[in-house]
């Protein structure tokens, strides 16, 4: 697995750990980060050795700073093209969802946007007290991918789903964990250790009953269903969104403020992130 040059995977016996390698730009989720981590998973999910996954990313400033904004499509011929398939972000989220054994999200830091739905996507999730999560869509003028906010249902329920999402507020760690964001909130010296203690007691249980157990309480979940009709809409509503006015201005914003960070800070890179 030395291919890859945005992640790191490490094997410790029956847990493996994939590492978000992007430390500079906050590791956001760029399009070649999403092709090493779909070829990652796949490799993995093949493994009938691996009890359990710990997903994290480098440092211990961000967890994930979200989905690389300049990779959404800014024109209808972009857009077209989009619809036409499933979106690499999904598909990593989906990944995860499905992966045969049970997946740990150790945040390490903030996990906004696209990052704090990979979070939430995992099975469990321990946070360092530090961690501060947020879904920014609604900032970029976006209407989020019917698929996301069904994901948010089934996890955090309708309430909470809808206060994120329309206010699009930055949470701490203890409010994540009273809001069902985060299973455990740690010290921040602490948070590998334990994360490594709960993989090691999950790893112990039979792997035919956790993967089993995993996948029949995600199908009971999945009862929360939309007709045809309904999904074409709000599928629309997210392709709209990206083209609309207000979306181009505030993305557009939004970069030239990272750029001035940047360039105050003295960095040659900034962090893009949804």
């Amino acid at each position: 697995m030395g291919r890859f040059k945005e992640i790191i995977v490490e094997r410790e016996g029956p847990v493996a750990r994939l590492t978000i390698n992007n430390i500079l730009k906050k590791n956001i989720l760029t399009l070649r980060c999403l092709d090493e981590m779909k070829s990652a998973l796949e490799d993995l999910s093949r493994d009938s050795v691996l009890r359990v996954l710990i997903i994290t990313g480098s440092g211990s400033e961000a967890f994930c700073a979200g989905f690389d904004i300049q990779a959404l499509p800014g024109s209808k011929e972009d857009v077209s093209l989009f619809r036409q398939e499933i979106p690499p972000l999904e598909g990593i989220l989906s990944l995860v969802e499905a992966f045969p054994a049970p997946v740990i999200a150790m945040l390490n830091g903030y996990a906004y946007g696209g990052g704090c739905e990979l979070a939430v996507s995992c099975d469990i999730r321990v946070a360092a007290k530090s961690t501060k999560m947020a879904m920014t869509a609604t900032r970029l003028g976006l209407v989020y991918p019917p698929q996301g906010l069904k994901r948010f249902l089934i996890k955090l329920g309708f309430s909470t789903t809808l206060e994120m999402f329309l206010t699009a507020k930055t949470y701490g760690s203890h409010e994540c964990l009273q809001k069902g964001l985060v299973n455990f909130v740690v010290e921040d010296h602490h948070l590998q250790e334990f994360t490594h203690d709960l993989a090691e007691q999950i790893a112990s249980n039979a792997p035919l009953a956790l993967g089993g157990t995993k996948r029949a309480i995600y199908a009971m979940a999945r009862d929360l269903s939309i007709d045809a009709s309904s999904a074409k809409e709000l599928e629309c509503l997210f392709m709209e969104s990206l083209l609309s006015q207000e979306h181009l201005e505030r993305k557009k914003a939004f970069l030239e403020r990272r750029k001035e960070a940047s360039s105050e800070n003295g960095q040659g890179n900034s962090d893009k992130k949804e």
